[in-house]
């Protein structure tokens, strides 16, 4: 099984009641979960447990639920008026005039003007049957989210792998390269030493002493080892369940550390070329693992 993506879309359209319901689910990534909607007044009652369906099913990304439900001919008739609300507003008008000395009259106009005052035949339903009708859509949008996000996942997997092939590729000729870097730096260092000696002869066991302790300093085996270990576990990641995102740009961080280690260290330009290299593609890595679940 491979990591998961984080974009992904699904859409469903249906039926309730002669009404066309249409539900998008949109998501790309982010470092947690979170869920914006969009939906008519009249099923705002439903987003709680709508969220919660989501969250059961999704654990990192941005994800965006729009659901529309589309009216019959007669919806667009009005039928009455929101007598609560007419008050509210008369009474609201009058407190301003009286508290703040303003002029001016509310007109008929003013109050056909303003939302929620008109009414519209709303046919009837069953709430439950329309609770139980959105649930039913909404998994069937996000079995569609979730196969598109597993099939981006799947293919960023591929990707991954063969970058991290490279980045082994990279580390052997670094390898391969370390046993001359270190006879190149011992010469290098003696012939640094004679003008500074003055022609006097220099102790070759003394020599050789400093040299190891530098030699020591400089030796980068260490840093091949565990990078190596990252890249295994990095595979690992990849080929495991669940959410590995975090996981992952935390191996990542590791591997970027060791190659910066690796550049500072070697004092040799065919390796540090090949370090930069390995920076390169680790920050690659990086950008691709920002979208991975």
């Amino acid at each position: 099984m491979s990591v998961t993506s984080m974009t992904g879309y699904g859409k469903t359209e249906s039926i309730f009641n002669g009404k066309t319901i249409v539900i998008e689910l949109r998501s790309v990534n982010n470092r947690f979960l979170d869920i914006s909607t969009k939906m008519p007044k009249n099923l705002s009652h439903f987003e709680t447990n709508l969220r919660q369906k989501i969250k059961n099913k999704v654990s990192r990304g941005s994800i965006f639920l729009s659901i529309n439900m589309g009216s019959t001919e007669s919806e667009s008739i009005p039928t009455s008026y929101n007598e609560a609300a007419v008050e509210a507003v008369l009474k609201i008008a009058d407190d301003i005039k009286n508290k703040y000395k303003v002029e001016g009259n509310l007109r008929l106009e003013h109050l056909l003007s303003l939302p929620d005052i008109i009414q519209y035949n709303d046919s009837s339903y069953d709430e439950e049957a329309l609770e139980s009708h959105l649930f039913e859509s909404l998994d069937k949008a996000l079995d569609q989210l979730i196969e598109m996000r597993q099939r981006e996942g799947t293919n960023l997997s591929v990707d991954l792998e063969k970058r991290i092939s490279s980045i082994e590729s990279l580390l052997n000729e670094i390898e391969r390269l370390e046993p001359t870097r270190i006879c190149d730096w011992k010469e290098k260092f003696q012939e640094r030493l004679k003008p500074l000696m003055h022609n006097l002869e220099l102790d070759p066991i003394r020599l050789i002493q400093e040299a190891s302790v530098v030699a020591d300093r400089l030796d980068i085996t260490e840093e091949l080892i565990r990078f190596r270990s990252h890249n295994q576990l990095f595979i690992n990641g990849l080929r495991a369940s669940g959410s590995q995102g975090k996981k992952l740009g935390f191996i990542l961080q590791e591997m970027s550390r060791e190659a910066n280690t690796l550049g500072t260290k070697c004092q040799c330009a065919e390796i540090t070329t090949l370090a930069i290299q390995l920076k390169d593609e680790v920050e690659t890595i990086r950008e691709q693992v920002m979208n991975i679940e």
